[in-house]
C-alpha cells in the first residue's frame, strides 16, 4: 500500500521544517496531493525526490511558511499566493471592525474558508480583483466607480453597512470648518487620504464640482493612509482637519466630528464565485440578522441595506 505522509511526517523524515516542506511543494521539487483540504505526500513521491536530491540538499534551507486549512503562516504574501491556488479567500481591504467580526464568523462556519485579509485601499483592492491577485475587495466607492475599475467582470455586491463621513476638526471647531470651500482658507492645515481611498477619490470629485483647485488647499499634499493616522494628526496639531468616517473621531475625545455624506461598504465578488463553497458562507454570515444586530451594536452603523445584493 502506497503510504500518505503529512507534512509533518515528511518534515521530520528529511529532518527539516514543515514549512521548508510546503515550500518544497509550491516550487514542484516534491510532489503532494491534495486530501479534502489537506495535503499529503505519497511513499511513491517522496521516494521520487529523494532519488531526484544526489547531494542531499531538501531544499533552500530556508522557511518559507506555507500551510494546510489550521497552519498560520508567516508571512502574508505567501500565504496570500497559496490561498490564491488553493481553498482559501483572498480579501483586498483596509482593517475595520466590521471585516475583523466577519472574518471570525467565518473560521468558526462549518463550510467557511481561511481568509486571508490584505491591506489595501478601495482602488488597488478592485485593481487586485480585476488582475486576479484577490478573490474580494472590500470597498466604499460608488458603484459606476466600481464599474469602471472592473471592466468586463460581472460582479455582485454585498452590502455591508452605511456610515457617515465627515471632517475631524478639533474641539470646538476654532477654524469653523463646514463644507469643503473651508478647506481654502490660508490658516487651515488639511491632511489628505492616499491616493486610491474612497475618502480621497470623494474629496477630488467633489472639489472638481465645485471647481476648487487643490493648490488653494494647504495640506492638500500631505497624506495618511488610514482615517485613524488622519484623525491622530487632526488630534496631535499637525493638521486643522482631515475627511474619514465618524466612528474613528469616538477613539479621540479631544475631536469633534462634521458630517459631510454617507458611503456605503460594499464587498464586490465576481459573480461566478458567489455560490462557490465558502463564498456561499459569507454571503449566509452576511445575510444573518445576528450578524447585521452585531455590527449596530458594535459600531452605529447603518445596517438598514446589510446583506443586500447588486448585480452589475
Amino acid at each position: 500500500m502506497n503510504k500518505l505522509y503529512t507534512a509533518q511526517e515528511v518534515a521530520d523524515r528529511l529532518k527539516i521544517k514543515k514549512t521548508t516542506v510546503y515550500e518544497l511543494i509550491k516550487r514542484g521539487e516534491l510532489e503532494s496531493s491534495k486530501i479534502g483540504k489537506q495535503l499529503r505526500v505519497s511513499e511513491e513521491q517522496l521516494t521520487q525526490y529523494l532519488n531526484r536530491s544526489s547531494s542531499g540538499n531538501f531544499g533552500s534551507g530556508q522557511d518559507i511558511p506555507y500551510t494546510s486549512v489550521n497552519f498560520e503562516p508567516e508571512s502574508s504574501l505567501l500565504k496570500r499566493d497559496y490561498l490564491l491556488h488553493s481553498s482559501g479567500i483572498i480579501l483586498g481591504g483596509q482593517t475595520s471592525a466590521t471585516l475583523e467580526l466577519l472574518l471570525g464568523k467565518m473560521s468558526a462556519h462549518p463550510d467557511g474558508l481561511p481568509v486571508l485579509q490584505s491591506h489595501m485601499n478601495d482602488y488597488n483592492g478592485l485593481y487586485s480583483l480585476y488582475f486576479e491577485k484577490a478573490h474580494i475587495a472590500a470597498t466604499s466607492l460608488d458603484v459606476d466607480d466600481i464599474r469602471h475599475l472592473v471592466p468586463g467582470i460581472p460582479l455582485v455586491l454585498l452590502s455591508l453597512y452605511k456610515y457617515s463621513v465627515g471632517f475631524y476638526v478639533q474641539a470646538g471647531n476654532p477654524e469653523k470648518i463646514s463644507s469643503v470651500e473651508d478647506l481654502t482658507n490660508p490658516k487651515v492645515v488639511f491632511m489628505n487620504r492616499e491616493k486610491g481611498s474612497a475618502r480621497r477619490v470623494y474629496l477630488d470629485r467633489l472639489l472638481k464640482e465645485r471647481g476648487i483647485s487643490s493648490e488653494k488647499i494647504s495640506g492638500y499634499r500631505n497624506e495618511a493612509v488610514s482615517d485613524m493616522s488622519s484623525a491622530s494628526a487632526v488630534f496631535e496639531h499637525r493638521a486643522n482637519v482631515a475627511l474619514g468616517e465618524e466612528m474613528i473621531a469616538r477613539y479621540f475625545p479631544g475631536l469633534d466630528f462634521v458630517p459631510v455624506t454617507d458611503m456605503q461598504m460594499y464587498l464586490a465578488i465576481p459573480a461566478k464565485s458567489v455560490k462557490n463553497p465558502g463564498f456561499s458562507a459569507l454571503v449566509e454570515i452576511v445575510q444573518s440578522e445576528d450578524f447585521k444586530t452585531e455590527i449596530h451594536h458594535l459600531t452605529g452603523y447603518d445596517t438598514s441595506y446589510t446583506g443586500e445584493m447588486i448585480c452589475i
